[in-house]
Order: C-alpha cells, then sequence, then structure tokens
C-alpha cells in the first residue's frame, strides 16, 4: 500500500506530484558538480466546493519548505514557504498569498540563494493557480524598499519570467505594480530543472541507507586490513629473523615456481618436435 504523502495524489482526475518531496540542489553554473544542498518540499491543497453543485468556491496552497542539514551542523539551514489561492466570488488567484489580500515572498535559504529553488516553487503556484484559466492574477506590487544592490535586477525578473508585465512608477524600475492578466496567460518556467532534481522522499531514504550501508563496509574492510598489518607488524617484532625468512620465501617461492612451470612446458614441446 503506497503512502498517501511520498506518492502521486490525483486532483480533478489529474496525477499530480507526491505532497513530500526532495529537492537535490546543484550549483547553476556547475551542475555537474555534487549537490550544494538538500531541500525538503511538503505541498498543502485545500478547496472548498459548493454543496449544492460540488464546485470549487475557494482554495489554497502552501508549499512548505525547509533545508536538510546535519543532526549537529552549525549551519542555520533556513525555511520558510509559498503561498497561492483561488476565490470564486472575485473570479481572481493570487500568486502570493493564502487569500485574496496582499501576499509577498520571501526565500531564506543561506547559502543557496540565486539556485532557481524560489523559481521552482513559483512555478508549482503558477501550474496550480492555471486550473482557472479564465481567473484574473492579483497585482503584484514591487517595493522600493526591496529593491538593493544586484537584488533588484533579480527581483523584477524573478517575476517577468512567469508572463508577468510591471508598470514601473520609477526609471530605475526599483518600485511597480503587475498589469491585469489571466492565469492562463502565465509562463510556466522549467529552467530550474537544469540544476535542480526532484526525488521522492522514499528514494531519497533509500540512497541515504545504502551510503550508509556501503561506508559502513568500507570501514569493515579498512578495520580488518588495519588488524592484520598490526598482527604482521607483531610477528616481525618478537621475531624478527625467522620473519624476514619467511618474507623472503613467500617473495622468491612464486618467482622460482614459475620458472619450474615454464622449464617443464618449454621441455614437453621440445619433447613433442622430437
Amino acid at each position: 500500500m503506497a503512502l498517501p504523502s511520498f506518492d502521486n495524489g490525483w486532483r480533478e482526475g489529474q496525477s499530480v506530484k507526491p505532497r513530500i518531496l526532495v529537492l537535490e540542489v546543484r550549483g547553476k553554473d556547475r551542475p555537474e558538480d555534487k549537490a550544494l544542498g538538500w531541500v525538503l518540499v511538503e505541498r498543502e491543497e485545500t478547496y472548498l466546493r459548493d454543496p449544492r453543485d460540488g464546485t470549487i468556491y475557494e482554495a489554497s496552497i502552501r508549499l512548505s519548505y525547509q533545508r536538510i542539514t546535519a543532526k549537529f551542523s552549525h549551519r542555520d539551514g533556513g525555511k520558510g514557504r509559498f503561498d497561492g489561492s483561488y476565490s470564486r466570488n472575485f473570479n481572481s488567484v493570487s500568486l502570493t498569498s493564502p487569500s485574496m489580500s496582499k501576499g509577498a515572498v520571501f526565500l531564506d535559504l543561506p547559502g543557496l540563494d540565486g539556485q532557481r529553488i524560489g523559481t521552482y516553487l513559483m512555478n508549482e503556484i503558477v501550474q496550480w493557480v492555471q486550473q482557472w484559466p479564465e481567473a484574473t492574477v492579483n497585482s503584484i506590487e514591487l517595493l522600493a524598499g526591496q529593491a538593493h544592490d544586484d537584488n533588484k535586477a533579480r527581483r523584477n525578473w524573478f517575476y517577468e519570467q512567469f508572463g508577468l508585465v510591471f508598470d514601473y512608477s520609477d526609471p530605475e524600475h526599483r518600485e511597480g505594480r503587475s498589469q491585469p492578466m489571466l492565469a492562463g496567460a502565465l509562463v510556466k518556467v522549467e529552467a530550474w530543472k537544469q540544476n535542480i532534481i526532484e526525488h521522492r522522499m522514499l528514494d531519497y531514504l533509500a540512497a541515504v541507507l545504502y551510503a550508509e550501508e556501503r561506508a559502513t563496509s568500507e570501514l569493515q574492510a579498512r578495520d580488518r586490513a588495519c588488524a592484520q598489518l598490526i598482527a604482521e607488524q607483531r610477528r616481525a617484532e618478537a621475531r624478527p629473523v625467522r620473519w624476514a625468512l619467511r618474507r623472503l620465501y613467500v617473495h622468491y617461492a612464486s618467482t622460482v615456481l614459475a620458472g619450474l612451470v615454464l622449464t617443464a612446458i618449454v621441455g614437453m614441446a621440445w619433447i613433442k618436435m622430437a
């Protein structure tokens, strides 16, 4: 029997990703290198239906994330959430809030900034709200206080890549508001696939257990090798002359034996020729 949180679910007859996934995050500039970090993502979806006809009149999605760190690590892993929602009364969706009120997006993962994790999470929100393609996307407001140093261009592009168009109130594009658009016109972004790999929780745990078993096996093999070396050293220290003669015998016996075998083979060949 499948575990509901770890296996694919169903929404309106369509297969959806498992509720819990583990993201393997590699460097976007060097995706062939080993992972920079691992992030756990949990999806929660709620739907309120009209009892008269079963249609959805309110819905929300929450993507909670948390970095996976070592048990005794001093690193602040970081955690947070992305929210989205739908309202039939307003015929609108929000990309940043669990309701029709104003919302915001913040990614708190120290050491993993700029690795497309935010793009991954927002893309999940975008795909979810496109269940209602004719709904209006709530306007997103960009504030000047959020635009500092090189973060401004990255912040603006983060939203613009999904098809949002902004009316900026200043030449530097520090502040603005997105233009009205329909959810169906939003653009799905899959650039995250270049450096982020989704893993099912059970697959991730199986890989961790395999790595632990392999490390344990290698450690046991090294322990046996060390024990053999220590025993050999003790034999040499106890009877150095006997140990040295034995080593010489072992070394040269194989050489002599090989020579005798070769001589025998050559002799037999000469006998056949004669």
